[in-house]
């Protein structure tokens, strides 16, 4: 039993790790340039022209309201449910927006105000807005 060293035609394998280490320097080098590059803040500067009181009187907001009792008021005027779809193809045909804001109680059924939201989306509203109101602990 004897053992060659090196003198033998066989083939030694063995990996040759230099390319590695320099793609993973390469690499190394590149992330510290760009990650700080990241984090860069994006200014913006926002119109400093205020809109006149009249201008935003102009404008006819359609607010759907459900209340707890599930009643429906389109613009602080209370309406049946089957008249909803019709009273807001005709609002929303007047207007260019064709947005509709959507307000409903606390208590309301999260199936109920979906399906209104539908009726507003069918009779025409492009945008659905949904108004919060803040309470008062906050």
């Amino acid at each position: 039993m004897a053992i060659q060293l090196g003198g033998g035609k066989g083939v030694r394998a063995f990996i040759n790790v230099t390319p590695l280490v320099d793609v993973v320097l390469v690499l190394l080098i590149i992330f510290m340039v760009v990650v700080p590059l990241l984090d860069a803040q994006l200014d913006v500067s926002l119109p400093t022209e205020r809109v006149a009181p009249a201008a935003l009187e102009d404008r006819r907001q359609i607010v759907v309201y459900l209340t707890a009792d599930r009643r429906v008021r389109l613009n602080d005027i209370e309406v049946p449910r089957d008249r909803v779809a019709g009273l807001l193809r005709d609002a929303l045909r007047q207007s260019r927006e064709k947005v509709v804001f959507f307000r409903a109680d606390a208590d309301v059924e999260y199936g109920d105000a979906v399906s209104l939201m539908d009726v507003a989306k069918g009779a025409g509203a492009r945008t659905i807005g949904t108004v919060l109101t803040r309470s008062e602990g906050r």
